[in-house]
């Protein structure tokens, strides 16, 4: 009797454990499913459900390179990751690496400009009252603003500012989430023509750039505002000098002047500067990662110009004595791609060649991206590799 007694115990005991590892299982598998809704809700929610969409759209292959174009007139040619954007007077049509082409979208734009972030691309006019958002796989949004477009760009996160004119004000910026819904916040100057923006890594703030003629003064100003706040954090005036640019590398901001390449930091804060002394700025190209490259001095002059690569807290990390004019150039990563004399000529941060391309046919633009370098001729989109 006393064995029964054990062993009918035994046996409710290991019933007891394999229910609690049923239970358990189920509520791992109730808690994965949850989770997976929740993640899929919030990838909903945000721009990372076209990256997902755009990353696979990106896979196949193609004719490959070099690709013969049509007689449309090529406005502008541009790396975005691992794909080129390609704009002509009437199209922009996006390809992978391998010459696939991904999407071709048509627009009606007189002077059509293109912008990118890593997963959008905005299209405008700047006598247009009409922005276009894409993606590499659809169109995001069609945009109309009471008036012409000035100047729009994006942030990595997709947020979305634009500069329009307005009739009681010099300028009006306007800033949106990824949503681009109602503006997230607005901004209209009185006393500044607004032209130009940049958004800090982080997208919770925004540096402006702007212009007044005052006393017979040139003035340029730096204003930089947080979203959630009315009042600037940090103003600035240069006198004398015209703003080129605004870009933020490695998390400093970097301001382009006429007459030097100024840091400052998220907060605010000076770095540094470096000073263009008496070589006039003649190109640049500031939108690397690591480097800004700057073309100064004044060839018809002295029959030769300086091409100078800066590092992100304004440092000259090489200096190249060039005997061409620059026809074109473009900078990534640590890379910058020179057109001069016929030939194109990719440098590193240090200044030293690590590519040079001779091709047989003019060269229109070129572009360099991840590993690769893209140029246009008369009858044909090219690549190259960088290893």
């Amino acid at each position: 009797m006393g064995q029964l007694e054990d062993i009918e115990r035994l046996r409710k005991k290991r019933n007891r454990r394999q229910n609690f590892k049923r239970l358990g299982a189920f509520l791992l598998i109730l808690a994965i499913f949850f989770g997976m809704w929740f993640l899929w809700e919030r990838v909903k929610e945000t721009s990372l459900a076209e990256q997902l969409a755009g990353g696979i759209a990106e896979l196949g292959s193609g004719t490959g390179y070099p690709m013969e174009i049509s007689s449309a007139t090529i406005r502008q040619i541009q790396s975005m990751g691992n794909v080129l954007l390609v704009l002509t007077d009437t199209h922009l049509h996006i390809y992978n690496k391998n010459g696939k082409l991904l999407r071709e979208v048509q627009h009606d734009y007189p002077n059509p400009v293109m912008k990118c972030s890593g997963s959008r691309i905005i299209l405008y006019d700047p006598s247009s009252k009409l922005l276009r958002v894409e993606s590499k796989t659809k169109t995001v949004k069609e945009m109309s603003f009471n008036e012409p477009i000035l100047f729009a760009t994006l942030s990595p996160k997709n947020d979305l500012a634009v500069i329009t004119n307005t009739q009681r004000f010099l300028g009006q910026i306007s800033v949106y989430d990824h949503f681009l819904e109602e503006p997230v916040f607005s901004w209209k100057s009185a006393e500044n023509y607004l032209y130009g923006a940049a958004f800090a890594p982080d997208g919770k703030s925004i540096a402006v750039s702007s212009v007044q003629v005052s006393g017979g003064d040139l003035i340029s100003s730096l204003t930089m505002y947080r979203l959630d706040e009315e009042s600037p954090f940090v103003q600035r005036q240069y006198v004398g000098e015209v703003i080129h640019d605004l870009s933020y590398q490695n998390g400093e901001l970097q301001v382009l002047t006429s007459q030097a390449a100024y840091y400052y930091s998220e907060s605010g804060k000076e770095k540094g500067a470096f000073y263009f002394q008496s070589e006039p700025l003649r190109a640049f190209c500031v939108k690397g990662e690591k480097v800004s490259a700057l073309v100064l001095g004044d060839y018809r002059e002295f029959k030769s110009v300086k091409l100078s690569i800066l590092s992100a807290s304004g440092e000259e990390t090489g200096a190249v004595s060039l005997r061409s004019p620059i026809e074109a150039m473009d900078v990534c990563g640590s890379r910058t791609a020179l057109l001069s004399g016929g030939s194109i000529e990719v440098f590193n941060s240090k200044g030293e060649m690590v590519k040079e391309i001779s091709p047989d046919q003019d060269v229109l633009f070129l572009a360099l991206s991840n590993g690769h370098l893209y140029y246009v001729t008369p009858n044909a989109i090219c690549q190259e590799s960088l290893f």
